[in-house]
């Protein structure tokens, strides 16, 4: 290994865990939105007339 290589290795991880990072994110915003509960009725009609 050369020394370009091992500077290198660094920014690969950081690079890799951002990307799980977002992965993460994205499918448990998912999940809350899919699963979001339903409004009251009561609630409807006072705000959404």
């Amino acid at each position: 290994m050369n020394v370009a290589q091992i500077k290198r290795i660094p920014w690969k991880v950081i690079s890799l865990l951002a990307v799980a990072f977002v992965m993460l994110r994205v499918n448990t915003l998912c999940w809350w939105i899919a699963h979001e509960p339903e409004m009251p009725e009561e609630i409807k009609e006072k705000y959404y007339k």
